[in-house]
Order: structure tokens, then sequence, then C-alpha cells
């Protein structure tokens, strides 16, 4: 059977989205399986043993020829905004196709569409992500964790890089690319301080104008985080990059409800969350109350 998973929007979400890769190759091995994601994303995904073939997302007057070239059995349309998926798939004459009931023409044009919410349910992304399979039996139950790949050579990169920061070492990403919750710099620059003492080697990743190493492509970076003993980072890419990746990390995360731990902690099992402690809003600062020697614990926990 040959799946066409539609995944068209961030970071985060793709890696998040990977577990789908991993319930469908458990309950079909022989299943082929193609990803339409974007360009800037794509690179992540080199290398990964269960995917097929990655392609990029172009404009909507491609679709159909994509569609045509690959010829899925089954196209799971995972970003709800990106609809026309759903609408070319129809086109193409794929027969099923399963969307979130978002848009006229998707659910017109979906053979099944997943009617259940997914805010203030309590129930994290990933379980979501698996009501796609619901045509085949194959949804419910815990996720399995994403996994992505480096070669040999890109890890030895990644540390070459780092070379000039001695082990221990924790890579810090201050923030992402996107509106998510974050400490301000001078929070991190209170947690730079503690952490010599204590034995820790602190360098800064992301983003990129913080950091003091050469600008690098996107698996430049994801080999950076692999040369880390341990990463801190807000709730944004390069953190579920760390985490598919096997990388010890301390999430740091906000208390909005559709942002909680619950729904969007990273996968894995060396992952350590730690939220700020109080009710005002995220973007407010609210992560600054964080007590910078309270993240040491969480440190020696995953080391």
């Amino acid at each position: 059977m040959r799946f066409l998973i539609s995944r068209t929007d961030a970071i985060g979400d793709l890696v998040i989205s990977l577990s789908l890769v991993e319930r469908i190759l458990s309950r079909e091995p022989s299943a082929e399986i193609h990803l339409l994601v974007q360009p800037r994303t794509a690179p992540i995904l080199e290398g990964h043993p269960g995917v097929h073939a990655v392609h990029t997302r172009g404009n909507d007057s491609e679709l159909n020829q994509l569609l045509t070239h690959i010829r899925p059995d089954v196209v799971l349309n995972l970003f709800h905004q990106d609809g026309a998926v759903i609408i070319a798939a129809k086109q193409a004459g794929v027969p099923i196709r399963v969307a979130r009931a978002r848009g006229l023409g998707q659910i017109l044009s979906a053979t099944h569409t997943i009617w259940r919410g997914r805010y203030g349910t309590g129930r994290h992304e990933a379980e979501n992500i698996l009501d796609f399979l619901a045509p085949f039996g194959w949804d419910g139950g815990w996720p399995p964790p994403p996994h992505l790949y480096l070669t040999q050579e890109e890890r030895h990169q990644g540390e070459a890089d780092l070379a000039g920061c001695p082990r221990p070492r924790v890579g810090m990403v201050r923030r992402g690319s996107g509106a998510g919750a974050h400490p301000s710099d001078a929070w991190w620059n209170r947690v730079e301080s503690m952490l010599h003492p204590e034995g820790w080697n602190s360098i800064v990743l992301a983003p990129a104008a913080d950091s003091p190493l050469p600008e690098t492509h996107l698996r430049g970076l994801m080999a950076r985080l692999a040369a880390c003993d341990a990463i801190i980072s807000p709730s944004t890419g390069p953190a579920h990059l760390s985490a598919a990746l096997g990388i010890p990390l301390l999430v740091l995360m906000g208390r909005r409800k559709n942002h909680s731990p619950d729904r969007w902690a990273p996968l894995g099992d060396r992952i350590q969350v730690v939220q700020y402690p109080g009710q005002e809003a995220d973007l407010l600062d609210g992560m600054d109350r964080i007590p910078p020697e309270s993240l040491l614990p969480h440190l020696d926990r995953l080391k």
C-alpha cells in the first residue's frame, strides 16, 4: 500500500508527525511511505529508513502532476489549512483521502473526515495525528516516539564545529523562529553564568544571530545539537529535533492550554519539562520567573 502523508507546516509539526510513519510500518511493514513537506523542512527527513521519498510542496497547480507520478492508495492531509492537497487527491482519483473537517472543499473531497476536536482535550498532538489511521483501525494508544538520523560524517562535523566548547556541553536554543513563548535574553544570560560553576559548558546554537558559531543549514544544526550532552530550549522546532535524535533535552514550556506539555511536549525517553510558576500570559515574560538554579537537578537527571 502506498501512502502520501502531507505535512506542509512547521518543523515541530513534521517531527511529531513521524510517529505516524512508525505506526504505519508497525502494522504494514511493506507500506511505501511518501511525505509532502515544505522545502525548508525537507532536509530533516534525509536518511530516514521508513520514508520511501520526500516531495516538496510547490504551487497548487503542481499537485495533480505529483499525485499522478506517485499514484498513492492513501493521502493523509495532516495540515488542515492546506486543503488543496485533498481536493487535488480527489481529482487524481486517490481511493482513500483522510482530512480534518475544516473547510467545505476539503470536507467534500475527503473520503474520511476527522471531526474529533483537538483543543482542550488533554490529548497529545501525536495522539491527534494517529486519528488519521482510523480508517484502517490503526489509531488509538500512545504514539511511538519519532526518530531522526544523521550520518557519521555529519556527526563528525558537528563535533568539529563545537570543538571549542569542552564537555560536558549544554547547547542552548534561546527562541524559535515563530511567536512561541520563550525567556528573555537577560534570563538566558543568568543561566549561562550559573552553568559554568556547576561544571557545564554552554554554547548558544540558535537562533543563528545569537550564536558565536558560523551560520549553518538545518542538517548542520541537527549535527550540532547531537554534539551536545544536553539541550535547553523552549518548545520550538530544535527541541523536537533534539528529542527525535535522542539527545537529552530540558524543554521550557508555558501554561497556555493549547501549548501545554500535555499537548506539545517533545516525545522521547530523555526529556525533562519545566513550566514557569505562574498563570500570566506566556508572551509577557512569564518564563523569566523560572529560577535558573531550578534547572540544575533536571540537567543532572539527564546527565
